[in-house]
């Protein structure tokens, strides 16, 4: 569309982003307006400052209340457009779309695929429906107040194939304590407080029972695992110690997120993460923002497969 067109249309996008959803009685169906008219306006905007305008319009259009989103026709999931996670999805209709696509590479009917560092269930419910009935996927969750919200989104998705793991992953069971971070950004809750608290003090601390993967998988009784995510906030290279078991016996693929200065508030660092996969025999794939592929080191390409 020609920037002149563009530039006319602003004042009207801005109107309906600002004032329609103020003119539709209640919390909830003003927010599902806003985001309603925002999606197509992030569409539409010119690439590169779109975010930019999103957050600014999101801040002059408050105050908002957390609304159901039907992301896919298979899952229903309720969004708190105050929390960083929930708001990109409301925003775009997805998250970490390139990193998920990686994943599903390797899941089909019957496949396993764990979710460590599940949140509020997005990857989970998205998995469901590619391994179908005869297929599992383990969602595991240590944060109390996220669970009830991963819980809820499982039920109203229908996912009966993912099983919650109410639990931390570590490299020896113990307990554990978790830093819940600020609501504006609920994903950086952590094992560490630094990691908690980059947006400010962590809001609660919670004693949490700390379980290595290798016996959540035993226990579970699956007969393969096929891919696993980890998004632990800096607590990767523990998940990953307690999972070697699990990647000797199964060789899933994995997605790893990898911050030098989220492994270092846990004491480690993305060499000794690196080093410790080409110990297992799992080589460096592709690159997605802050996550990472690896993959067996005799594995083909992914898209040779």
């Amino acid at each position: 569309m020609p920037k002149r067109y563009l530039l006319l249309l602003i004042p009207v996008v801005l109107a309906l982003v600002l004032f329609v959803p103020r003119m539709v009685a209640g919390p909830e169906l003003r927010t599902q307006a806003y985001f309603a008219i925002q999606r197509q306006w992030m569409g539409h905007w010119p690439f590169g400052i779109r975010r930019f305008t999103s957050r600014f319009l999101l801040a002059a259009a408050q105050p908002m209340a957390p609304i159901w989103y039907q992301v896919e026709p298979n899952i229903r999931m309720q969004l708190d457009p105050a929390d960083e996670g929930p708001l990109t999805i409301l925003e775009t209709g997805v998250y970490e779309p390139v990193s998920f696509a990686m994943v599903s590479e390797h899941l089909t009917a019957g496949a396993t695929f764990i979710d460590v560092g599940a949140n509020i269930g997005y990857y989970s419910l998205k998995a469901a429906p590619l391994v179908g009935a005869a297929g599992h996927v383990i969602a595991i969750e240590p944060n109390p107040e996220v669970l009830q919200e991963l819980r809820v989104n499982l039920a109203a998705s229908g996912a009966k194939v993912v099983a919650v793991a109410p639990v931390a992953c570590s490299d020896v069971e113990g307990e554990l304590e978790l830093y819940v971070a600020p609501g504006a950004n609920t994903g950086e809750t952590s094992l560490s407080k630094a990691n908690a608290s980059q947006l400010g003090p962590v809001t609660h601390t919670y004693k949490v029972r700390a379980r290595p993967l290798d016996d959540i998988v035993r226990e579970s009784g699956v007969a393969r695992v096929d891919a696993i995510k980890i998004d632990v906030e800096g607590a990767e290279y523990l998940v990953l110690k307690g999972a070697q078991r699990t990647l000797d016996l199964f060789h899933p693929m994995l997605l790893v997120e990898v911050t030098e200065p989220g492994l270092r508030g846990m004491g480690t660092s993305s060499a000794q993460l690196r080093e410790l996969l080409r110990g297992y025999g799992y080589r460096e794939g592709r690159h997605d923002g802050l996550n990472v592929e690896f993959l067996p080191a005799a594995a083909a390409p992914a898209n040779g497969r």
